[in-house]
């Protein structure tokens, strides 16, 4: 099974999270507003497309394999991203424009801090656990 696709979207994706996570900890969020802004809508489009092209393609194919382990793991982490999908989307829908960030900027700090966390963790586990697994098919 070929995953360099979405290798490539882990990289991307991984990229545009150091990019918002320099942004929440810079001295004046106003500076960076825009960028900040285009980012967030930016990784919510990779990860949708991430998402789908997983939940469409990968997890399936992984659960009908013959691969007990790569059945478990697939199956564990295909119910998982719902609820990582439905945080994440609630985040952007709150903060999505420059007036949403503005009007409670402590709260995006610290939701987005808890976001990152979240998909940083989930991208690494990917990473560090299922991809390699595939790649010994």
């Amino acid at each position: 099974m070929n995953i360099s696709n979405l290798e490539r979207q882990h990289t991307e994706i991984k990229e545009l999270f150091k990019k918002l996570d320099n942004h929440i900890k810079s001295s004046n969020l106003e500076d960076n507003i825009d960028d900040m802004v285009w980012d967030i809508n930016t990784l919510a489009g990779k990860l949708n497309i991430h998402m789908k092209t997983e939940d469409k393609f990968l997890y399936p194919e992984l659960i009908n394999s013959n691969n007990d382990k790569l059945k478990k793991i697939a199956t564990e982490y295909s119910e998982e991203m719902g609820d990582i999908h439905n945080i994440f989307t609630e985040y952007k829908n709150k903060f999505n424009t420059k007036n949403k960030i503005l009007s409670n900027k402590a709260e995006f700090i610290k939701e987005s801090q808890k976001v990152l966390t979240l998909l940083v963790n989930r991208i690494q586990k990917e990473d560090l656990k299922l991809y390699p697994e595939i790649k010994t098919l």
